[in-house]
């Protein structure tokens, strides 16, 4: 009985030694077909059920927001020079636009959306984005509950509130709501 019982485990052993594990590039490519999925059809129905039209993050190498790195794809560790996100969710096209304010693009799914040489401020692209688009409300990570959600440093506040006029200041509003809801549905 011992015999057979040893060669049981041996078998269950060495089925386990055989199971193939993906390379981490096939992993990386596994997460980031999910994040495409969470962006493009999570993100629209929750901005939509927390009645945001626009979403701005806005992070910075070494000091990343937590939520922006849930947007960045697999192959990177953190966010790049200062990263700015921008999710609207067109009323009148019922799409999700997505840019990234920066110098190249975050993945497949966020292009960049910042032409250097005819605005070489990053925040002045940012704000002529805004104004383009002329969303309700801008939420922003601000969180006095959520820590995870109140990724927005205060000097990245600061100049966000600087380049704005003051009707578009009005419209900056908490992403909390948005930002837990993000997180904590399961895909």
């Amino acid at each position: 009985m011992k015999k057979i019982f040893i060669c049981i485990v041996l078998f269950s052993l060495s089925m386990h030694v055989n199971a193939q594990v993906k390379t981490v590039r096939a992993q990386a490519a596994i997460i980031n077909d999910l994040l495409s999925d969470r962006i493009n059809n999570l993100l629209p129905q929750l901005m939509k059920q927390h009645n945001l039209d626009c979403w701005v993050m806005i992070t910075r190498e070494y000091n990343e927001d937590p939520i922006v790195k849930t947007f960045l794809p697999a192959e990177w560790l953190s966010a790049r020079r200062t990263t700015m996100l921008v999710f609207y969710n067109n009323p009148v096209t019922g799409k999700l636009e997505k840019y990234a304010v920066a110098r190249y693009a975050v993945g497949k799914e966020i292009k960049a959306a910042w032409d250097v040489d005819t605005t070489p401020d990053q925040w002045e692209a940012l704000t002529n984005l805004i104004v383009k688009l002329n969303p309700n409300k801008i939420a922003i990570n601000v969180s006095k509950d959520f820590g995870h959600a109140d990724g927005l440093d205060h000097s990245n506040y600061e100049e966000l509130v600087s380049h704005l006029s003051k009707p578009m200041q009005a419209k900056l509003v908490s992403a909390e709501p948005l930002a837990v809801a993000w997180l904590e549905t399961r895909t």
